[in-house]
């Protein structure tokens, strides 16, 4: 429904399963979830669906609470900073180098962490054993692939792009981090130019936008865009490591500016979350075409009978809005958490079907009305949560599954 801000329809098998439920118990209210229509399918373009309408600042201990003081061996998965690197547990227990912190980012409990205002002050307490910082951003090595293409469901491999190395936020931005951002809030309005990617022309924040950002009291408001799936609360709550919700693009675009980022390019989004080369089914998918898929990996719609379990329990609640990382499983090649499911993520880009050629770090800039969203969300089915596949709504609209996550330079 382009420019409508019903909420997806119910599909009839679910909506059977959902009354027969409230009938049963009327103990809670069920969300739909979305009514895709996948199109392209076979395109190449992947499948879309339109809906319009310690601070980090502070230095980091050498070893975080994961890792054990025998240097000889440790806990697989865990990280800690050496000489200011970060590194990470091997399955072997040995302790492996992941490359030194780059972009004025500094080595925090084993993460990259740039100095950005988002997360000043905010304790560590995101990722799968909420020890990790929120502000962790993973570096992205560049390279060649082919968009919306994962050798399985999409298998169009005529839209080749070449991506320079970048750093993506390694989560969803969460509750807390906006809360940072609305306490200056409409005085750290991006200005002319900011948030711009150093090799996309014409990219920066326009002053012509300027009237789509509403006043301190009006965004408030704003953000509680579904009484019963908005994450943001007024006060400090349970919330503050759940990803922010109910954004519009120009929120997002506003937000990453201010935290020095930016929105990825699709181009980019779709690089880290298949792999790069890998092309990846699913951003955890190993070998590259497997399509393996259970609630371990993501929070997602999984069926009509289970609905959504991204809290471990069938129905759909808001604590299947995941603490961000909560899911080790389901990271990809370059640790980035939640790249499918949980909130769908804004870029850069306008839709539009096919994609821009030649691409060599490129972006969409020519405007349609309707700006693309990655990654699929908590309310859609699995086919929804695919490396390749595309939304995209309209950049003033907002949705209890839309949410953020931004990119930086390395």
């Amino acid at each position: 429904m382009r420019g409508s801000t019903q909420r997806p329809i119910l599909p009839a098998v679910v909506a059977a399963a959902l009354l027969s439920l409230q009938m049963a118990a009327c103990i809670f209210t069920l969300e739909p979830p979305i009514d895709l229509q996948a199109q392209g399918g076979s395109s190449g373009t992947g499948g879309v669906s339109i809906d319009s309408g310690a601070s980090a600042g502070q230095a980091g201990a050498d070893a975080d609470a994961d890792s054990v003081a025998d240097a000889a061996y440790c806990t697989p998965n865990a990280k800690r900073c050496d000489g200011g690197q970060p590194q990470l547990c091997s399955q072997a227990q040995t302790w492996v180098d992941q490359g030194p912190c780059t972009g004025g980012t500094t080595c925090i409990q084993g993460d990259c962490v740039p100095q950005n205002p988002s997360c000043d002050g905010l304790p560590a307490a995101c990722g799968p054993a909420g020890k990790s910082h929120c502000c962790a951003s993973a570096a992205v090595v560049g390279g060649s692939y082919q968009r919306s293409y994962d050798a399985v469901t999409y298998t169009d491999g005529s839209f080749p792009a070449d991506v320079a190395d970048f750093r993506l936020d390694t989560y969803e931005v969460t509750v807390g981090r906006f809360r940072k951002f609305m306490a200056g809030w409409p005085g750290n309005k991006p200005q002319a130019g900011a948030g711009a990617h150093p090799l996309v022309a014409a990219s920066g924040w326009d002053s012509a936008w300027d009237g789509k950002l509403s006043d301190q009291a009006t965004l408030l408001a704003a953000l509680k865009c579904d009484t019963t799936y908005e994450t943001w609360t007024n006060t400090p709550g349970d919330n503050e490591t759940r990803p922010i919700n109910c954004i519009t693009w120009y929120e997002a675009f506003a937000f990453c500016a201010w935290d020095k980022g930016r929105l990825p390019t699709e181009a980019e989004w779709n690089y880290a979350a298949a792999g790069g080369a890998e092309q990846r089914v699913y951003p955890w998918s190993e070998p590259s075409t497997s399509t393996a898929i259970d609630p371990q990996h993501a929070s997602y719609f999984v069926d009509a009978t289970d609905m959504c379990m991204g809290d471990g329990t069938p129905g759909c609640t808001v604590a299947d809005l995941i603490f961000v990382g909560a899911k080790q499983p389901g990271q990809g090649k370059w640790g980035h958490a939640d790249l499918a499911g949980n909130v769908m993520e804004w870029v850069l880009d306008f839709y539009k079907p096919g994609y821009k050629m030649p691409c060599n770090n490129c972006a969409e800039l020519v405007a349609t009305g309707e700006r693309v969203l990655r990654g699929g969300s908590y309310v859609q089915e699995p086919p929804n949560v695919l490396t390749s596949f595309r939304f995209s709504g309209t950049s003033e609209l907002r949705r209890y599954y839309y949410g953020i996550r931004c990119a930086r330079a390395l």
